[in-house]
């Protein structure tokens, strides 16, 4: 187990210089990063699904561990009818393993499907000799991430699609039934009551100005996207978001646990702390958690103890984080600890998610039934003058 170590940290040495390489080539390209838990990932016409890639990696690992070469592995994956669109690239892999290539060395020919991170810890899986585990490990975590992602989404789903759903039908009472009851009102000369003046206001207004509303959002979206590609201002409005009272800290746990994920996984691999901040770094999507870990990682270069530098941070990470870590230091377990910090994170999110749905959910529904009740008070409180006017 010692030697095996031995290996991995020899090969982790060598590879600052492929992420420098891989930088090098992204910038001659000109090609734009999406960031992913898993790391950066360059964006092309052809996209692998995240339930794909887990399937692929898994599948890999069995067959691989079960003693069936990594070419023929890969052809029997060609062969899976539920990868059909994604025969040519595994074909194409398989093809430069015939060739003599690596299989890291074969996968960064699809820059645009497996990111550097995952390149680089396949390498490292390979020179130590425990590549079937790193594969594993790199699927276990891209599942984890997956699952707590469309945990979130579907529980956000239902306070969406009520949004969306409840203002279209106040939107469609504004504009087109209250006319019509406001014509038939002025017809038969009823008084109208407040009320209904000021909803019969606000249809008008709707109506004649609602497309210029939705074009100066449009526009302010488009404004905030083009101030965002300035680094600087980016960095503190991402700031000013995880200052937030209400979705603060949860986008703050989302961002930690984002820089947990590929951090864990790039010290199993051999990485040293340093290196390994360096690039978790670039997974994480807010930009002032980005800065934040690119000063770790300066001290971290100079010495200072990682446990101390985070505790300086603490606005950006729970304290709970600290201790973890200052555990993990003091029983060199370091990789070990982040593993138990992804665990109470994924956990403090879906406790988040679910506390702010069993918040909204009734809030928002009280809200569009006052509305709509509203309404139609406005409505009909006239019709009741019209009907004792006619007796």
């Amino acid at each position: 187990m010692r030697h095996t170590r031995k290996k991995s940290l020899a090969a982790a040495a060598t590879l600052p210089s492929a992420f420098a390489a891989a930088r090098t080539r992204s910038a001659s390209t000109g090609s734009g990063w999406r960031l992913t838990l898993g790391g950066r990932r360059p964006v092309s016409q052809h996209k692998l699904k995240d339930r794909d890639l887990v399937f692929i990696l898994r599948n890999l690992a069995t067959l691989t561990g079960s003693g069936v070469s990594l070419p023929k592995a890969l052809g029997t994956l060609a062969e899976e009818k539920a990868l059909g669109k994604h025969r040519e690239m595994l074909q194409a892999i398989r093809r430069h393993l015939e060739n003599g290539e690596s299989f890291s060395a074969a996968l960064s020919h699809c820059g645009a499907t497996f990111d550097t991170v995952m390149v680089n810890q396949i390498k490292v899986g390979e020179h130590s000799g425990t590549l079937n585990d790193t594969l594993m490990t790199i699927a276990r975590h891209c599942e984890d991430s997956n699952h707590l992602r469309s945990e979130v989404t579907r529980k956000l789903a239902y306070p969406a699609l009520l949004v969306v759903m409840g203002s279209a039908v106040i939107v469609f009472l504004l504009t087109y039934v209250i006319p019509v009851f406001q014509q038939t009102y002025e017809k038969a000369k009823v008084p109208l009551p407040l009320i209904t003046k000021l909803l019969i206001a606000v249809g008008e207004f709707t109506k004649g100005y609602g497309l210029i509303v939705v074009g100066l959002v449009v526009v302010s979206v488009l404004v905030v996207r083009q101030v965002r590609k300035r680094a600087d201002l980016a960095c503190k409005m991402d700031a000013k978001l995880l200052r937030a009272p209400i979705f603060g800290n949860w986008l703050r746990d989302v961002a930690v646990l984002q820089l947990m994920e590929v951090l864990g996984s790039l010290m199993d691999a051999g990485y040293n702390l340093a290196e390994a901040l360096g690039e978790a770094g670039q997974a994480v999507g807010n930009r002032a958690m980005k800065q934040s870990v690119r000063d770790l990682q300066n001290a971290v270069r100079r010495g200072e103890k990682f446990s101390r530098e985070l505790e300086r941070h603490g606005d950006m990470f729970p304290p709970i984080v600290s201790q973890l870590v200052i555990v993990g230091e003091q029983t060199g377990a370091l990789a070990r600890a982040t593993g138990h910090i992804r665990d109470h994170l994924q956990r403090e999110i879906e406790r988040k998610t679910n506390l702010f749905v069993g918040t909204i959910e009734p809030t928002l529904t009280i809200s569009l039934a006052v509305a709509v009740a509203a309404i139609l008070l406005a409505i009909y409180l006239p019709m009741f003058d019209m009907v004792n006017t006619i007796k």
